[in-house]
């Protein structure tokens, strides 16, 4: 039964799934024509409210692509890359090493999410290696699967951002705690759920032999750690890009501020950025090296830069319209105070398949989202935490977010979603059972 399931959709997603990039002008068009069709504002109105925002989340997207980046340079240093291929070889058997590949996945997301997206698809890879009677589309996979705790993980990025001052929200909620969002026993008992029961999912997944795709031995002709380039010169500006001593003195001068920091304000998103570049550095043998890594992951950040400034235009054409305020009053109609943040999650599933990113998500969601609920008493946090998981659930099909697993891993997407999409089915039975019981 489950085998065929898992043939229907990955022949499902090989004839219909579409670019992220078709995705987000797609649902650009959808509200326009949600514009024009329910509220009285005319197409050059609707233009102007579309161009106008633009570039309202720059900042925004900003910290998201050093999110991936710091993550990516990390991932890729000499010291994380040969743990990881360590790590590789304690699993003996197929069964076992799906299960390893899927733990250590939650463990990396939980810690970064830009972290694991690379340290995952490099994990894959070794697998692949040392273990090529598995699966390959299934050990990727696994190593892709941790993506669905993004959300209760380190680097949550809608607890993480309003948990910042100067967040675009906190005029309407003002700071909103940790310990209420990503430390809280609603957040923490989900995150715990999903880290044992996806893995355990993940060994169920095993195709018939005849339906097996095997690693292709060409995914191991890059080497995938920046190494670096032995010095022809040895001059004065060489000396000083390889000094150990200016690495080490940025490190330890970034790691005194970020422990002033946390100690003083907890974590934000601002903080976990600068905290992975500052291990990234330290990892890496010379502050060159680290400038290679860095230049080499800002080619995963094409997506973001791309799509960011759609998404905020979307933002702009619901607020000027109205449309955030007649969708909040819909929301309304059918909610009650226990039931909202379900609404909240399911609403953010359907919004994911269009916004697939959580800053652009929360951007674009929360306006009409958080008027709703400060009329029927609910918490902020529970908004928040019910879009977050909505887009983190739907992450495992994400088309956007893996793309920097599949560019490493050299699989096709419709492969990888094929298998991942029953993870998802199982994903929002235990998030919707957490939600509606942990309140």
């Amino acid at each position: 039964m489950i085998n065929k399931l898992l043939m229907f959709f990955v022949n499902l997603m090989q004839k219909y799934l579409p670019d992220p990039f078709t995705i987000a002008w797609l649902i650009t068009l959808v509200v326009v024509a949600m514009a024009l069709g329910i509220t009285h504002t005319s197409p050059v109105q609707i233009i102007n409210y579309w161009g106008q925002s633009f570039f309202d989340i720059l900042s925004f997207a900003m910290q998201m692509a050093l999110v991936v980046v710091t993550g990516y340079a990390l991932a890729v240093s000499r010291p994380v890359h040969e743990f990881l291929k360590r790590i590789v070889l304690i699993p003996k058997t197929p069964v076992q090493t799906v299960l390893f590949i899927a733990l250590v996945s939650m463990v990396l997301y939980y810690l970064n999410w830009g972290l694991g997206l690379i340290a995952g698809a490099l994990l894959a890879k070794e697998a692949g290696k040392h273990h090529a009677d598995v699966d390959f589309r299934l050990i990727v996979t696994a190593a892709f699967s941790g993506i669905i705790i993004t959300h209760g993980g380190l680097s949550a990025s809608i607890p993480l951002l309003i948990s910042t001052k100067g967040h675009f929200l906190e005029k309407e909620i003002g700071l909103v705690p940790l310990s209420q969002t990503i430390f809280g026993a609603q957040s923490l008992t989900l995150t715990i759920l999903l880290a044992i029961i996806i893995p355990l999912a993940c060994t169920l997944l095993f195709p018939k032999k005849e339906n097996m795709v095997l690693v292709d031995p060409s995914v191991f002709e890059e080497e995938e750690a920046i190494r670096e380039t032995p010095r022809t010169s040895n001059t004065l500006a060489d000396r000083l890009d390889d000094s150990v001593i200016l690495k080490w003195s940025l490190g330890l001068f970034g790691l005194a501020y970020l422990a002033m920091q946390i100690w003083e304000k907890g974590i934000n998103l601002n903080i976990l950025i600068m905290l992975f570049l500052i291990l990234g550095i330290i990892a890496h043998g010379s502050l060159l090296g680290y400038t290679k890594a860095v230049t080499k992951g800002a080619l995963s950040c094409g997506g973001i830069i791309l799509q960011f400034p759609f998404y905020a235009g979307i933002m702009g054409i619901m607020k000027g319209s109205g449309l955030v305020f007649i969708i909040s009053d819909w929301l309304l109609s059918l909610s009650t105070a226990s039931t909202f943040q379900i609404y909240c999650y399911l609403s953010s599933v359907v919004i994911s398949i269009f916004v697939p990113s959580a800053g652009g998500h929360w951007v674009v969601q929360a306006p009409f989202m958080l008027p709703a609920a400060a009329k029927l008493g609910v918490e902020p946090w529970k908004v928040a935490m019910g879009v977050a998981w909505g887009e983190s659930i739907w992450n495992i099909v994400c088309p956007f977010w893996a793309l920097p697993v599949l560019a490493i891993a050299k699989v096709g997407l419709r492969d990888l979603i094929g298998f991942s999409v029953l993870l998802f089915l199982v994903g929002n039975v235990v998030a919707i059972g957490c939600l509606w019981f942990i309140q």
